[in-house]
């Protein structure tokens, strides 16, 4: 139910975003409400021992923080010349971060403990300080339902391109799920020392991926860059299925590289080509679609279905048939793709 919350806001948060900036809020203004919120409500967790409040704090922390995905690319977009050259420069920065934490959690030896939740929620306050600091971004519509009934919004929105994309990201979402929430568990049940500094390479090879996008965009299409994502969620699936420690030990090694393909291709891409083809006065709305899709409907829809999936292949022992589960975040990735690259329209580019 904790880890749910990401999900349960990612779907309210989009309307309540449209909701604040109708309040005529700068976004760096917004973006400092937003973590300073949050932040004292991710204290609020580390002193709370009973269930019923964490789960609300908890919330409440997932209700301001999902919407600062939508509203950081938005900023960035309103700011940056050349978003498809300069717009992967910055983002590599929150995988460079991410790395970094993940790396002092273990060398400080806090993973078991409720420290990491108080140096989020103090992180979170200084980061709403640090947002005073960023450059001025006029009010911008965030995401509105009415913005729907719109005729601008709604001859965007009409085209097949945008419609094949968002279900593509939906999709993607059911093998993310699968990767995110059961690849430990299960190198550390075949046996794999180390398991998690060892799917730390997966961060730093989508550091270099990120890195490269620009050079990516230059080179191919947006068609072929969505679809290569897609396929590779999926193909990484058949690898874990047949790797094992001591056994094409490298098939494992080779599912974790992929990530930068499978995460950076389709998410980075994703919120340029909105960007580009969205009205400037739209684009919060158009960046909260991708989170609401992504991060709401998606993760939602793919966290039931990996539960399921694991629970149901389950064997009395304990220990799983992980041949049987990965076969249905494969199969899911390999037809992502291939409907993408039938539907998606062969002449659009970023």
């Amino acid at each position: 139910m904790i880890y749910a919350t990401n999900a349960v806001a990612a779907t309210v948060t989009p309307p309540l975003m449209g909701w604040l900036a109708d309040r005529r809020f700068p976004s760096e203004r917004l973006m400092g409400v937003l973590n300073t919120v949050g932040g004292g409500a991710l204290i609020a967790c580390y002193f709370t021992t009973t269930f019923p409040w964490f789960y609300g704090w908890m919330l409440l922390f997932n209700l301001c923080f999902i919407p600062t995905f939508s509203l950081a690319a938005a900023m960035c977009f309103h700011h940056l010349e050349r978003p498809e050259r300069e717009y992967p420069r910055i983002r590599v920065w929150g995988t460079v971060s991410f790395m970094l934490v993940g790396v002092a959690l273990s060398v400080f030896q806090v993973e078991n403990s409720p420290l990491p939740i108080l140096a989020g929620g103090i992180t979170s306050l200084l980061l709403a300080a640090y947002s005073l600091l960023l450059p001025h971004t006029p009010p911008q519509s965030g995401f509105e339902w009415s913005a729907f009934r719109g005729e601008e919004l709604r001859k965007v929105f009409r085209q097949r391109g945008m419609i094949v994309l968002l279900i593509a990201l939906i999709a993607s979402c059911i093998p993310s799920s699968f990767y995110y929430s059961f690849l430990n568990p299960f190198l550390n049940e075949v046996g794999w020392p180390a398991a998690a500094a060892k799917m730390a390479v997966g961060q730093l090879f989508e550091i270099g991926v990120v890195l490269a996008m620009p050079f990516v965009f230059r080179r191919f299409r947006f068609r072929s860059i969505i679809f290569w994502g897609l396929m590779a969620w999926g193909l990484r699936y058949f690898a874990f299925a047949v790797g094992r420690p001591g056994e094409h030990e490298w098939l494992l090694y080779a599912g974790i590289i992929v990530q930068g393909v499978a995460f950076a291709w389709i998410i980075i891409a994703a919120q340029i080509y909105i960007d580009k083809r969205v009205p400037t006065t739209l684009r919060n709305t158009a960046q909260g679609l991708v989170s609401f899709a992504d991060l709401g409907v998606g993760i939602f829809l793919g966290s039931w279905i990996a539960g399921e999936v694991v629970s149901a292949h389950t064997l009395p022992s304990g220990a799983h048939d992980w041949w049987s589960i990965w076969l249905v975040p494969g199969v899911v990735g390999v037809v992502a793709a291939v409907f993408f690259l039938l539907a998606f329209p062969k002449r659009e580019q970023l």
